[in-house]
């Protein structure tokens, strides 16, 4: 159980020494916007980040922390760009999420860049593009050998 937490010299708080005492099995903090709601939550999430801050455990032994703040939202519930009202729970699906999206992103590039090759290779009406160039290439070349093995 957290017994006390003291934070200086983070977010909103200054260099003045704030502290929290008294502390018991249930605590709730609130308070207006700004003033240091979310950071005294990041500490108690996360106190090897805030080298200046300190959580004190009762008998000084920790216990694991699970702290439900806007950072644990954004890590674990992610909404749906495609369907409304729809969302994916838990810090890898989110990541999982995001990757999948930047791979649709990457096959849609790769599409167009394949319809544009493709219409390079055989033309606008699929009977032209460079396909068409070998194969007039191939026919002018046949005629040319021809010609010259017929004028010898």
């Amino acid at each position: 159980m957290i017994e006390s937490i003291r934070i200086v010299g983070v977010a909103s708080y200054g260099q003045e020494v704030q502290a929290l005492d008294g502390l018991t099995k249930f605590n709730f903090i609130y308070g207006a916007n700004g003033c240091g709601k979310t950071t005294i939550s990041r500490v108690i999430d996360n106190p090897t980040r805030y080298p200046s801050c300190h959580v004190g455990w009762k008998s000084g032994v920790p216990l694991q922390a699970m702290v439900y703040n806007r950072d644990f939202v954004a890590r674990n519930f992610g909404p749906s760009a495609e369907l409304k009202g729809i969302f994916t729970l838990g810090e890898k699906n989110v990541e999982n999420v995001a990757k999948i999206a930047a791979l649709k992103q990457e096959s849609g590039s790769c599409s167009g860049r394949i319809s544009s090759l493709r219409e390079t290779l055989e033309g606008l009406d699929g009977l032209g593009g460079k396909r068409k160039e070998l194969a007039d290439l191939e026919a002018w070349f046949q005629e040319t050998c021809w010609a010259q093995k017929k004028a010898r």
